[in-house]
């Protein structure tokens, strides 16, 4: 009969992190859907519909921002604690992914005061511009946005296998 191989048990702060890692990624995949469904719509009749909308959408963005944060410190806390270079690569991923999501909080911000109708508070985001130049212009915050997302998908794959080896 072969020897069965003994799998490591998770030292304490792996799980955690490795759980944060993949709630972080669900919480980007609903980001994603939100923005995709929300975005196109957002220039509806009723202002009710706009505010509601562009609330989601930003909250969905901060969201993701601190799911993404709090799993990177879970990580490295969990890489001090156990030595695992798994946890260190998570961790430096969702850094990334933080300050590339980070590049975008100017197009979040004129979509929240938009959806708040603060014309003043959106001026002063978007500048001397028009709306649809400005649109335009976020085309290299937009793909940021998406590497973002993607980062966290592998991220919170990664933290699956993990969990689901042990």
């Amino acid at each position: 009969m072969p020897k069965q191989i003994k799998k490591r048990a998770f030292r304490k702060g792996e799980k955690a992190a490795a759980v944060l890692c993949t709630v972080a990624m669900a919480v980007g995949l609903v980001f994603a859907a939100l923005f995709i469904l929300l975005i196109p719509d957002i220039d509806s009749s009723s202002e009710n519909v706009q505010f509601v909308k562009a609330i989601l959408a930003a909250s969905a963005y901060a969201a993701f921002i601190a799911a993404t944060l709090a799993a990177m410190v879970a990580n490295i806390m969990s890489y001090k604690k156990a030595n695992q270079m798994g946890d260190i690569m998570r961790a430096f991923f969702a850094g990334v992914s933080v300050l590339a999501a980070l590049l975008s909080i100017r197009f979040m911000l004129a979509l929240f005061f938009a959806g708040l109708d603060d014309q003043d508070m959106v001026n002063k985001i978007i500048g001397s511009g028009s709306y649809s130049d400005f649109f335009k212009n976020q085309t290299p915050s937009f793909a940021c946005l998406i590497i973002s997302l993607t980062l966290m998908l592998f991220v919170g794959i990664s933290a699956i296998i993990k969990l689901a080896k042990r």
